[in-house]
């Protein structure tokens, strides 16, 4: 694939949970991680799928990007929001993703990604002084429970969250973890992820609640959904984020 050239599956206008103000969200295409409860299969895959009637996926150059973000542009000055990428991993197109944040730089748009950190930690660094705000996942400390329901270990999930830390300590980073039942929905689970947070001095934690708004999708691919019918019990989310709120985390 091309570095000035990605598959972009979605580009999402009007968005008020990826960053601050209201923000358009590029998806690019393409993970490393294969996790079960994935709400966007259609972003694992590199190249352009069908699914359904339609297909899943575009090819788009950086300029072709910056001009369907900046037709939003107006909004951003009004509630100080910007572009937001994600995906997908959108850092494991390198020096794409790179050059997508630096030239929204350049044209002064405010700039948010979500990564999975499973990416090599020198593409993190240098994505990183081009980004106002990074959304990083911390899904389990357990490594061998994290490989089995992801397909990835987390080694250098932590180590890249260190890293990115210990370079921009000023940055904007908020930690999220989802939880997901059978997986990560237990107090044992978010301590040991506060207790690290705490220890690298992590202000920032989110809880995101598990849903299954994904599951047409794996239809439409032909795909099994992988989580059946799993569901967190009442009360879990309540739980865990008073957990949370014992860190220090509201």
């Amino acid at each position: 694939m091309s570095d000035r050239e990605a598959v972009v599956f979605n580009i999402q206008r009007y968005s008020l949970h990826d960053g601050p103000g209201i923000r358009t969200t590029v998806f690019l295409k393409g993970c490393p991680m294969r996790c079960r409860w994935c709400c966007n299969p259609e972003s694992q895959n590199f190249e352009i799928e069908k699914m359904g009637e339609n297909l899943a996926g575009e090819r788009m150059t950086i300029p072709q990007i910056i001009r369907e973000v900046e037709k939003d542009e107006i909004f951003y000055k009004n509630s100080e929001g910007g572009m937001t990428v994600s995906g997908g991993e959108p850092l494991v197109h390198g020096k794409f993703t790179i050059d997508l944040l630096r030239e929204a730089k350049r044209h002064y748009l405010s700039t948010a990604i979500e990564t999975c950190g499973c990416v090599e930690k020198d593409v993190l660094l240098e994505a990183a002084q081009y980004l106002n705000v990074i959304y990083y996942d911390i899904k389990s400390l357990d490594e061998s429970k994290h490989e089995s329901w992801t397909g990835m270990t987390n080694k250098n999930i932590t180590d890249n969250l260190r890293a990115v830390k210990r370079k921009f300590p000023k940055l904007d980073i908020i930690v999220r973890t989802p939880v997901i039942p059978g997986f990560n929905d237990n107090e044992a689970d978010i301590r040991k992820i506060c207790e690290f947070l705490k220890q690298i001095g992590q202000k920032k934690y989110e809880l995101l609640e598990y849903h299954r708004f994904g599951k047409s999708k794996y239809e439409k691919l032909g795909r099994d959904y992988p989580m059946k019918d799993a569901a967190l019990d009442e009360g879990t989310m309540e739980r865990l984020r008073n957990v949370a709120g014992e860190y220090g985390f509201v």
